[in-house]
């Protein structure tokens, strides 16, 4: 027992010195990097993304015939796996242990995240593959592809397998605790989760993204216009809970329910660490659903990216930000991991209040761990070979009910110490590889509007020689 605890205590104290500067360099000093390199387009250019890659997409969010799967399902799937304990949860937990100025480096994060998941997209829609019919792809394949050495994609696989098995069950815990809270036991809730989760990860990636293309925009609508209202009941608190992010940004201070004499270290290490939990933009992971697209340029989905992020990050976790912060529930001694539901019931009513949080929350997590589930079982395919798929779909299923009965602020120490390994692997490779990615960059927005009818010479060979396997076969 002595040596298990001395074990715990080294991992938190390295989970808690490398989220903090370190992280803060590699991720975001990285992003400012990778935005200097790609002219910043995630700001110079967010008209053009909106209008022209998002917009267009609303108009038409079906797979655009013959079985294929639109950039915005695509999207959606990509959505399924980032929305989830990290936006609820994650951030209250980041007010929680960092206090408010937690937000301000969880916004900062997402700024240049945006381009650090623009550039992971785009490197993972050129190193693609293709077979019978459909594409995939993920960091296990352009990591090795892109820098020529076989261990990375191997590497990143295994440390993918293990903290997705972690993630998956951090999900489910975050919905049972959250629903503890209404009175629901927590062993036949999660029963009830592992069930459902199993009705669409035995469908695999397919049935995911028909899922999640539905649920998605429906869910994120009724989070947020639950916690628009709470912010709007308590409007007067605003301006002080705004101030509140910058004032102790820089000199720290935890919640009541958090830990006393919380420090600037602290606001950084919780901000940074939710800020990446909840929008995924240096694990690489996104990327294998991401690569199913049917679009003519890697750009094209790249786009794509830098939106995903922004509503994650500056639009949902925000909204939870606020409404943890007006309401005030951060000086009170109510359990971190519950500061949003407590938030949205006392401004709502524990019903109304209870029932948008915990809907939101179930369905968020739920597609999360599906996504996570599929997306583990692509690195164990990796690794092993694609009859590995199977028996590890039963082995993730299996181990939900450890989240389930753990609950999430048991286990997101281990959660982000195995997240900041595979986010090194794969963030070597980004860096790396920059010089690719700013070249596809500047081949695009020389002439978007020729990619709208010409797909890309690499795309079109890929198929050809795809169509001639099928055709042999």
């Amino acid at each position: 027992m002595t040596i298990l605890t001395t074990i715990s205590d080294l991992v938190l104290a390295f989970t808690n010195w490398v989220w903090g500067i370190p992280m803060l360099i590699w991720l975001v000093g990285g992003g400012i990097f990778l935005s200097f390199r790609m002219h910043f387009i995630q700001f110079t250019k967010l008209g053009f993304i909106l209008k022209n890659i998002i917009v267009k997409a609303f108009r038409n969010t079906g797979d655009g015939g013959k079985g294929r799967i639109s950039g915005f399902k695509a999207v959606t799937g990509a959505l399924a796996s980032t929305l989830g304990a990290g936006n609820i949860v994650g951030t209250a937990l980041a007010i929680g242990y960092g206090g408010p100025g937690g937000v301000f480096w969880l916004w900062l994060t997402g700024l240049f995240a945006s381009m650090v998941k623009y550039c992971k997209v785009v490197l993972g829609m050129k190193y693609r593959r293709r077979k019978d019919g459909q594409w995939f792809g993920g960091p296990q394949y352009y990591l090795t592809d892109a820098t020529g050495w076989k261990w990375m994609g191997l590497s990143y696989a295994f440390f993918g397998t293990i903290t997705l098995f972690i993630a998956a069950s951090a999900q489910v815990g975050s919905v049972v605790d959250t629903v503890e809270v209404m009175n629901v036991p927590r062993l036949p809730a999660t029963i009830v989760i592992i069930i459902l989760a199993a009705l669409i990860v035995i469908g695999g990636m397919t049935r995911l993204l028909d899922f999640t293309e539905r649920i998605v925009p429906a869910m994120s609508v009724i989070y947020i216009i639950g916690g628009l209202a709470v912010i709007l009941l308590n409007i007067q608190a605003l301006p002080a809970a705004f101030i509140s992010i910058f004032r102790y940004a820089f000199t720290g201070r935890a919640a009541v329910g958090g830990f006393a004499g919380a420090t600037v270290a602290s606001c950084i290490r919780w901000g940074v660490a939710r800020g990446i939990y909840s929008n995924d933009a240096g694990t690489g992971v996104t990327t294998i659903t991401h690569a199913a697209a049917d679009v003519n340029h890697p750009v094209q989905q790249g786009m794509w990216g830098v939106f995903e992020v922004f509503f994650d990050t500056i639009v949902v976790c925000s909204i939870t930000c606020f409404a943890i912060l007006t309401t005030g529930v951060w000086t009170t001694d109510a359990s971190t991991s519950v500061y949003t539901i407590t938030a949205f019931q006392q401004t709502l009513g524990n019903a109304l209040g209870g029932g948008i949080v915990s809907v939101a929350l179930a369905l968020f997590c739920f597609t999360t761990a599906v996504a996570q589930i599929l997306f583990g079982c692509d690195q164990l395919a990796k690794l092993f070979d694609e009859k590995a798929r199977i028996p590890g779909r039963y082995a993730f299923l299996a181990f939900l009910l450890v989240g389930g009965i753990v609950g999430i602020e048991g286990m997101i120490n281990y959660l982000d110490f195995f997240v900041c390994i595979y986010i090194a692997i794969n963030m070597i490779g980004v860096y790396l590889c920059n010089g690719q990615i700013k070249e596809l960059t500047e081949e695009y927005f020389a002439d978007p509007k020729r990619w709208e009818t010409e797909r890309w010479q690499p795309y079109v060979e890929m198929e050809k020689e795809d169509a001639k396997n099928a055709k042999e076969a």
